[in-house]
């Protein structure tokens, strides 16, 4: 079976480019804390960086079209500026570490998108992990559909218990890209550029072995993050542009001990908080202890044993609560920013338990996908930043 993969040219910064205010976290995060991406701005000043080339989801809706111009001509102005230079195969194994002292690598890789599927039925070599909801992809395929660059947040993730593809590049004679400090305490993180592309080719074909005999069923790459962005990209493919058909992402090992499963948590603003509470309280419970945040004021609440049901069982009350009796809901990643974020807008923050990372690939085969936003590759601050991109135009 052929590998989902192509190597082609992918472009970083070059020499003399202020790393640390180029790089910036994934558009996806803080959205809740329009404060974060403002000190950003701030700090990048009127330095070459990613932030003017993504598209902050706390932003969406405001102002859209005028950002989304401004991004593409601001893409436009770096490549007329040559301020890249290109990795003929795109193949970069990167190191992070996060503030949290975690370290993790990953391999950059260029998928193809008609291998990724969303929907559980297809059996697809690359599958989403979660629900995608639908009506999350239009808005950002009017961000990227015209846009000449991509820069990716997206991790897939591979079940390599044997560490046969990344780990064996760590420590090799490989050209360093870059080295800098994150930004917004994002940690550190570094770039080789990898010369043993066959290895790695052969390592996945033999992966991909190994998953079908396990599985029973093929299966080489589950999202780990940025599903919506996949889902994204592969709408706007269109086969007159064949740079279109694939997507730049960064490969991780699950069994990576950097890595490290974070519960999504909920905070949900009601029109009415104290009914809220009650009927949460009574249709929501089990064994494991767990808390909420009312505004201010922290309370105990209790939550099936296992994490995935829990899951499950609050985001389905969630939705038909607000569907019924109206509201809004927000995903945060971290318990000191839901604290915080509760008791500065008045929202009821509901702390929600980790899954053991472990069990992913299993339950994926089982049952399709997990509860939406089941779990998070780490605190916000973990999450990739933007250093790479690639040309989709």
């Amino acid at each position: 079976m052929k590998l989902p993969i192509k190597f082609d040219e992918v472009l970083i910064p070059r020499e003399g480019i202020d790393m640390e205010k180029w790089c910036v976290v994934a558009c996806d995060q803080f959205t809740s804390q329009p404060e974060y991406w403002e000190k950003l701005k701030e700090f990048v000043g009127e330095q070459p960086s990613a932030l003017n080339l993504i598209y902050p989801e706390c932003y969406l809706g405001d102002n859209t079209q005028k950002r989304i111009d401004g991004i593409i001509d601001q893409m436009n102005d770096y490549l007329r500026r040559d301020i890249f230079r290109v990795v003929d195969d795109g193949l970069i194994l990167v190191e992070r570490t996060t503030s949290h002292g975690n370290t993790r690598h990953g391999l950059m890789m260029i998928v193809d998108l008609t291998q990724y599927s969303f929907d559980p039925k297809d059996k697809a070599l690359i599958r989403a992990t979660e629900g995608t909801v639908i009506e999350r992809i239009p808005p950002r395929v009017e961000i990227r559909k015209n846009c000449p660059l991509e820069l990716p947040h997206i991790l897939l993730l591979i079940d390599d218990e044997k560490r046969s593809v990344i780990e064996p590049l760590i420590g090799a004679d490989n050209e360093l890209l870059y080295d800098t400090e994150l930004n917004m305490n994002g940690g550190h993180i570094k770039g080789y550029h990898v010369k043993n592309r066959q290895g790695v080719e052969n390592a996945l074909t033999e992966l991909l072995k190994a998953s079908t005999e396990k599985y029973g069923e093929p299966l080489l790459f589950a999202v780990g993050d940025g599903n919506h962005s996949l889902a994204t990209a592969k709408a706007c493919y269109k086969p007159e542009n064949p740079l279109s058909k694939y997507a730049l992402v960064e490969v991780e090992n699950i069994y990576d001990e950097g890595i490290l499963f974070e519960p999504i948590h909920r905070v949900v603003y009601p029109k009415d908080t104290d009914a809220f509470v009650a009927e949460f309280d009574a249709a929501i419970g089990g064994k494991a202890e767990s808390k909420m945040f009312v505004g201010g004021k922290e309370r105990t609440i209790h939550l099936p044993e296992n994490s995935i049901e829990g899951v499950d069982k609050v985001q389905k009350f969630i939705d038909a609560y607000i569907k019924k009796n109206g509201g809004s809901l927000d995903y945060i990643h971290g318990e000191a920013d839901l604290k915080n974020i509760c008791a500065n807008k008045g929202g009821v923050g509901i702390v929600l338990k980790p899954m053991e990372k472990s069990s992913l690939f299993d339950y994926i085969v089982k049952n399709g996908v997990l509860p939406r936003k089941t779990f998070s590759m780490g605190e916000a601050d973990e999450k990739r930043y933007y250093v790479e991109c690639r040309r989709i135009k």
